[in-house]
């Protein structure tokens, strides 16, 4: 017996069938078909008893649904006005009020001024009029001299800044305590 060579053995269902390349997509086609309508059948029987139940949604779905129940996170705005709504309980009473704010505020822009234009005169008068005019020295050392005292300034005026806030801080730390033992 001569076989084409189209031809194959094939291993359908435990029992050996001959059959060419096109005849075996067929038949695996016609088998999808056969075991997709009874597959369809089965389906519509039970989406007949499903239709009682609340439908089940998918993973995804279903937390969007329990997002939505849900109640919505607060913003910044509203941590916000919550927070300016809460008491005050007495252990932190606003200790610093409106006054004493523009007061930080005005040494702040005040020693900030301070620290552009006095070394900036203390630099001139300096070169000019000391170490140029009055000690006749080198334009190059008088400059260095000068650029000295406007840093050793620098450091007097940021200096006398920090003094000022912990004198200010230890201050009202005093005076807090004063109150606490009056009452």
């Amino acid at each position: 017996m001569t076989d084409s060579p189209e031809q194959e053995y094939e291993l359908v269902d435990g029992s050996e069938r001959k059959s060419s390349t096109s005849d075996s997509f067929e038949a695996v086609d016609d088998k999808r078909t056969d075991s997709q309508s009874v597959s369809e059948n089965e389906e519509e029987a039970d989406k007949t008893v499903e239709v009682e139940e609340e439908p089940k949604l998918p993973f995804v779905d279903q937390s969007i649904k329990d997002d939505a129940e849900r109640p919505r996170d607060k913003d910044g705005e509203d941590l916000v006005e919550e927070a300016l709504k809460a008491p005050i309980r007495p252990d932190q009473e606003q200790f610093y009020t409106a006054e004493h704010s523009n007061r930080a505020i005005t040494l702040l822009i005040a020693f900030s001024a301070m620290m552009f234009t006095v070394p900036l005169l203390v630099m001139a008068t300096l070169y000019y009029w000391v170490f140029i005019d009055y000690f006749h020295c080198d334009p190059k050392d008088a400059m260095l001299y000068a650029g000295l005292g406007a840093v050793l300034c620098v450091i007097i005026i940021a200096g006398s800044f920090c003094y000022i806030a912990w004198k200010e801080e230890k201050d009202a730390e005093d005076q807090l305590k004063s109150e606490k033992k009056k009452e």
